[in-house]
């Protein structure tokens, strides 16, 4: 059984694991841009951003497994590309570059002149190191909860509290978009998609259930206890550290002139500390970037492993690291572009599964619930993907822009709502009468 130095250490790792690239760059953009609507902002922001990665966790916990055993009830072919689509975008797609690009714009350019080649130098330091550690699983808890988390939140720590002792400038006026309470919100929410933390949920969830394994904690609802606990520290942790990096940025606006998140973090850190506080923001994004990568490398090349049985846990483990350092060279700019509107897909898929996840065990027919209700979801989520590519016919378009919640991008909430409750009312009723039949 873990004893509680090891819930609190396991805590941390949660933590690290989440609180990588986006993690760092988003808020302080995101406070620049709401201003005084500050507060719906975040709140907005740490719905997405902390409470559904929380969710998934709870989720993958509730199934004891991993995200094979939530996509179980769907066909099969539609399960594998779903979980492929999951795994390629938080993985080598977006998610694994990226930890390097941040890392390099933040805490390696303004030490020397910005180039391509200089990226592809320190990407591949980067990627070395994400590798050293990658072939050491074993050692994740010791070397991320115990030593680098607590430093990392040291350093985080320091901005944040200078941030609020020692602003900038005055909170300014919020940006188009964020002119009232509930835009603000509704912006901080998409903005909480960028992070990948939800879908980073469902795939970190296995590696955290095994790390609880490896301590001999057999019994599943043991397992579900402490994932709630250690969820629980890195969840208040999280929205701590968010709350703080958005006000620094929305503090620090009218000096530094950018709504760019990693531009108001090298103003504040270099204006408030000199030279020593670029060295801090660096060390800072090096150990979140760092332990992100190491667990989205490790999750992808397990997964790539168990889905591909000719290739050894090595190679996929030695590929996905050299995948993400040749993505890595096209920047955080383009990267960024790319893969919104794969979130604005993806993300509502993943809201559904995870929420489907907790209700399965009280729904008649299943998978037909399932199937209908996410397919509803990926049917008009692929719309407002299209639709925020700028690719969707006019008519469409105006169609989809008079839907509920379709300005905010959540036009597929209502009928996702209504297609679930009409399959599991048939569902409901055709078990009742199968029953019926039985008895008679």
């Amino acid at each position: 059984m873990m004893k509680r130095k090891d819930i609190t250490a396991l805590g941390f790792m949660i933590f690290a694991l989440f609180f990588g690239a986006g993690n760092l760059i988003f808020p302080p953009s995101l406070g620049a841009m709401a201003g005084y609507e500050f507060v719906p902002a975040m709140s907005g922001f740490i719905l997405t951003g902390v409470g559904l990665p929380f969710l998934g966790l709870m989720a993958i916990a509730w199934a004891d497994g991993g995200i094979s055993k939530l996509v179980s009830p769907l066909p099969k072919k539609i399960a594998f590309v779903l979980t492929f689509l999951l795994y390629v975008a938080i993985g080598p797609f977006f998610g694994i570059p990226r930890t390097a690009v941040v890392t390099y714009e933040l805490g390696i350019s303004p030490f020397m002149a910005d180039s391509t080649a200089s990226l592809f130098v320190s990407s591949l330091i980067f990627f070395g190191l994400t590798l050293y550690l990658v072939m050491r699983p074993g050692k994740l808890l010791d070397v991320i909860g115990r030593f680098i988390t607590p430093l990392l939140l040291i350093a985080l720590s320091i901005l944040s509290i200078s941030s609020i002792v020692n602003p900038l400038s005055a909170v300014s006026s919020p940006q188009a978009g964020y002119t009232d309470a509930t835009g603000a919100f509704f912006e901080g929410f998409l903005q909480g998609y960028l992070t990948l933390d939800a879908l980073g949920a469902l795939v970190f969830g296995a590696i955290i259930l095994q790390t609880i394994r490896a301590k001999a904690v057999t019994q599943s609802k043991d397992r579900l206890r402490i994932l709630l606990q250690a969820g629980g520290i890195a969840a208040i942790a999280l929205a701590l550290v968010y709350t703080g990096l958005g006000y620094l940025g929305a503090s620090s606006y009218r000096a530094a002139g950018s709504l760019d998140g990693a531009a108001l973090l090298k103003h504040f850190a270099e204006n408030t500390f000199g030279m020593t506080g670029i060295i801090l923001l660096g060390l800072a994004i090096l150990l979140a970037c760092l332990t992100t990568s190491v667990g989205l490398v490790s999750a992808f090349a397990e997964y790539a492993a168990t889905a591909f049985p000719r290739l050894s846990l090595r190679t996929t483990r030695i590929t996905t690291v050299a995948l993400g350092l040749i993505i890595s060279i096209a920047g955080l700019e383009t990267l960024i572009a790319v893969a919104l509107p794969t979130l604005l897909f993806l993300y509502p898929v993943v809201i559904g599964l995870i929420f489907l996840s907790f209700l399965k065990p009280w729904l008649r027919g299943p998978e037909a619930v399932y199937r209908w209700t996410l397919g509803t979801i990926s049917m008009f989520s692929l719309f407002g993907a299209v639709d925020n590519l700028g690719y969707l016919p006019e008519m469409f378009e105006t169609a989809f822009a008079s839907l509920p919640l379709a300005k905010e991008s959540m036009a597929w909430l209502l009928p996702a709502t209504i297609v679930f409750g009409i399959s599991s009312g048939i569902g409901h009723y055709s078990e009742v009468e199968n029953e019926e039949k039985r008895a008679g």
